[in-house]
């Protein structure tokens, strides 16, 4: 299954004028180019046919340190006339020989729906006969329904493929007789270009791993995208902070105050919490969060100084000033609306009476919202801009594309997208951006680039707590499910045993429930937090289930994050309120089973004392759980490393 990016046979293809690109290559002028990159060198191919005004290039980048390869290819009119009809652009198009009777198995996991089991794993074999396997997300954002992640694994060892497209990416999979085929792109492309336009295509990023474990791929993907796709403001790696906000108190009480934002805000630096966190509410004229998206003015009669005492605040408690937008939705009846209507995508009054799509690929209508965002950030002091996205856009672009310009809207708007984030991060290299469109829907590699999900579900907002034990099996799914995939992500808390806390807790956590409340349990959550801020390190480290994940009451969730390097890590065993097992078998993973290693095995977020343990225990380990529901916290080190408490 090992891919190899060869541009004599390159595994992209697209139809130039109904000519497959196949039969084009050769009869083009070629032009390479080869710079250096982090982690390894950059590649730059470019085709260039002088009868159709096209040129396409490939920038190609390989690493050093893993047999990986991330390619994105431009499609630009260098000539004075139009180009034929560019079709079925397919960023990836390969096939790999597979013996007849050999075993291929897809694993990718189900996107953000607000649903309890967002992100769970699923496994689909790639058989010979069978339809095509398709997936893509639905409306037009990349991780609404599926993850734009997976990997192919045979008996001898797999790809993964990860792909960067904010928007309607597509994947296909079918098996022939001797060979696995696969392609993958943006869901349509039909369309031409004028004299000087170009457009790109999603990224592919494709990782070879040897062996018959899937999971080794994985933390390949976790491996790489932490050294070199994860932002790193001033140099530093952006790890989600522990947050809080007062959203919850908003739904109760439908009021937002600047005197309550500062007590919560008081109350969170004495959890000693990283971050404090505004949502929706702060600015338009005093109606619904939702229908002022639009207004991007602060209200004034609740913030007469603006945002900016609760961003001092923060500061001044050693905290950073998070604050919620959603720019690319607006309402009909908003200032953006009346002020600019050709930024505007509408679908037909009959469809959609109220929202708009603000077209990013306009790039006035870019440097437009730009501008009043950035002007909120630096009045404000924001150090984490969090970029909502409450609608499906793929409707508006497909209503706004002419017949023979079908793909070209999505493909400028997402473009646009880009843009606007790295000019942002470029006018503030120490902020960071969030990730949000209803919850973990816009997760893919480009926005994983630029951006963490600091709220990885919608499933957690204020209806969690209807869902009673559900809630938390809903933070596990999400906790073992998008971990494989992605290593730094988010997720809300609503209460501090351990086994909610651990339930969801991964590089951070928000607090939504109320901590001005008087019965708020302050002294467990800062226990909770302590124990968070101990395990972070960890992961940052490989990842393993222990056992299949699913969203079922009466099944056990439990996974393990492992540091190769320094020989330690934890696992995290939850026993669920329905389950009548008092007991699994775990192996844990990354153990040398001929070395000790101090262990210890915590239900409470007192870490119990540790005790000497034999590697070959810890891959053969039964751990047993009386409570349901309970959890148990296995923390291990490798004993007579250097520098390591003995």
């Amino acid at each position: 299954m090992t891919f190899r990016f060869d541009v004599e046979k390159p595994p992209f293809s697209f139809r130039l004028g109904g000519a497959h690109s196949n039969d084009l290559p050769g009869k083009w002028r070629k032009r390479e180019s080869r710079v250096a990159s982090p982690g390894g060198h950059t590649e730059t191919f470019s085709f260039a046919d002088a009868a159709s005004n096209l040129e396409v290039t490939a920038s190609v980048r390989r690493f050093d340190s893993m047999d990986a390869v991330d390619w994105v290819l431009e499609f630009r009119n260098v000539g004075q006339g139009d180009t034929p009809i560019i079709s079925e652009v397919n960023a990836l198009d390969w096939a790999r020989s597979v013996p007849a009777g050999a075993q291929v198995l897809l694993h990718h996991a189900h996107g953000s729906e607000c649903a309890m089991d967002d992100f769970v794993p699923r496994t689909d074999a790639i058989n010979h006969g069978a339809k095509e396997i398709r997936l893509g997300p639905k409306g037009g954002r990349s991780s609404d329904g599926e993850m734009p992640f997976m990997n192919l694994a045979t008996a001898d060892g797999g790809l993964v493929l990860a792909v960067g497209w904010t928007g309607q990416w597509e994947a296909g999979l079918v098996r022939t007789a001797d060979q696995v085929s696969i392609r993958a792109g943006m869901d349509r492309t039909h369309l031409f270009l004028k004299p000087g336009e170009h457009f790109r295509t999603p990224r592919i990023l494709t990782i070879n791993y040897q062996g018959s474990d899937w999971i080794v791929g994985n933390n390949l993907l976790r491996k790489i995208m932490l050294a070199y796709y994860t932002p790193r403001p001033n140099g530093e790696l952006a790890v989600p902070p522990t947050a809080h906000m007062t959203m919850s108190s908003y739904h109760k009480t439908q009021r937002v105050s600047l005197e309550n934002e500062l007590q919560a805000l008081a109350k969170a630096a004495e959890l000693g919490l990283e971050a404090y966190w505004v949502d929706a509410c702060w600015y338009g004229t005093g109606k619904e969060w939702w229908k002022e998206v639009g207004n991007w003015n602060i209200r004034k009669e609740v913030f007469p100084e603006g945002l900016k005492p609760i961003g001092d605040a923060a500061h001044k408690a050693g905290m950073k000033f998070i604050l919620w937008f959603e720019p690319e939705r607006v309402r009909l009846e908003t200032k953006i609306a009346a002020d600019h209507p050709e930024y505007l995508l509408r679908l037909p009054v009959e469809v959609e009476p109220h929202n708009a799509l603000l077209n990013l690929g306009i790039p006035e209508a870019r440097e437009y919202i730009t501008n009043e965002m950035d002007k909120i950030i630096v009045e404000s002091g924001v150090d984490v801009y969090r970029q909502d996205f409450n609608f499906g856009p793929l409707a508006y672009w497909n209503h706004a594309d002419a017949p023979d310009r079908i793909g070209w809207t999505q493909a400028k708007h997402i473009e646009g997208l880009y843009a606007m984030w790295d000019e942002l991060l470029r006018r503030h290299p120490g902020m960071t951006i969030d990730n949000c469109a209803s919850g973990g829907r816009r997760i893919d590699l480009e926005t994983c680039s630029r951006s963490y999900p600091l709220w990885r579900s919608d499933f957690s907002d204020a209806g969690g707590p209807s869902w009673g034990m559900g809630l938390q099996i809903g933070d596990q799914c999400q906790t073992a499910g998008l971990s494989p995939w992605v290593p730094l992500h988010e997720a809300a808390v609503w209460s501090f045993s351990p086994y909610a806390f651990r339930s969801a807790m991964s590089t951070g956590v928000v607090i939504y429930c109320s901590i001005l409340d008087d019965d708020f349990p302050a002294a467990d959550a800062k226990q909770a937090l302590a124990e968070l801020r101990s395990l972070r390190p960890y992961m940052l480290g490989d990842f393993y289930p222990q056992v299949p994940l699913t969203a079922a009451y009466h099944d056990w969730c439990a996974y393990q994050y492992h540091r190769p390097e320094e020989g330690d890590g934890f696992a995290v065993f939850l026993r669920r309120h329905e389950s009548p097992f008092t007991a699994v078998k775990a192996a844990l993973k990354g153990i040398d089973e001929n070395a000790d290693y101090w262990v210890s095995l915590s239900e409470s977020f007192a870490e119990s004392p540790e005790r000497p343990m034999r590697g070959r225990m810890l891959t053969d380990l039964t751990v047993e759980i009386s409570d349901k529901p309970g959890s148990v916290l296995v923390r291990y080190r490798k004993r007579c490393v250097a520098g390591a408490r003995t």
